[in-house]
């Protein structure tokens, strides 16, 4: 029998087996307790490295946003418009966000880690260089962020939740259709579809064309 001892775990394979975990399983995957397990070691031992399960979390959400990232993250292509960066950064967390079991409720009021510093600086140095002050493009950061995750968690609402039955379906459309309901009527009846990619993709627009008025605001 070998006497070698395992090699000792590591904060980074701790993270990335609970990023893993909430992959496949969703929140009630990860746990302290199945984590130790994977890694072979005991639960406590995961407190070396990680301070309780909070800072997990903060840890996975970190992960979540990083191991996809993309050169548009942190800062435009050459000649790229910053509205236009900040909409494909946008987009790009929402796919993040409704692309992962849970993950609206893991990145919703977590603390931005050591490791995200740096690339969430230049982010915000491209929102100074645009005309706002450091304080005002972090506000806008924190409003696009929230935004995005309360509609993440609608999308994968809607995708979990069961199909209506056929009597509140015919309900519904009787009620549509007749003289009871003339504004749900005529907007049922509107262009576009009022499923919640494409009500993100309209929220979007309009917070956008919100900030850019606001710095015209700041310009005058």
């Amino acid at each position: 029998m070998s006497s070698r001892k395992a090699e000792p775990i590591t904060r980074d394979q701790i993270v990335r087996t609970a990023t893993a975990r909430l992959v496949a399983d969703g929140l009630a995957g990860v746990t302290l307790r199945r984590i130790a397990t994977e890694l072979g070691v005991s639960a406590p031992t995961l407190l070396w490295h990680i301070k309780n399960k909070r800072e997990l979390m903060d840890a996975v959400a970190a992960q979540l946003l990083t191991e996809a990232r993309t050169n548009f993250y942190d800062e435009p292509e050459p000649g790229q418009k910053w509205w236009d960066w900040l909409e494909a950064r946008t987009r790009w967390m929402y796919r993040q966000m409704v692309g992962v079991r849970d993950a609206p409720l893991i990145v919703a009021g977590n603390r931005p880690t050591l490791e995200m510093l740096p690339g969430t600086n230049k982010a915000l140095g491209v929102m100074v260089d645009a005309g706002f002050s450091a304080h005002e493009g972090l506000q806008i950061f924190f409003s696009l962020g929230g935004y995005l995750g309360g509609m993440a968690l609608e999308a994968q609402s809607a995708a979990a939740r069961e199909e209506p039955t056929p009597e509140y379906q015919a309900a519904i459309g009787e009620a549509l259709t007749s003289d009871r309901f003339p504004n749900l009527q005529a907007a049922a009846n509107g262009p576009g579809g009022l499923d919640p990619d494409t009500v993100f993709d309209y929220g979007l627009g309009l917070m956008l064309r919100g900030i850019r008025a606001r710095l015209a605001e700041l310009q005058i």
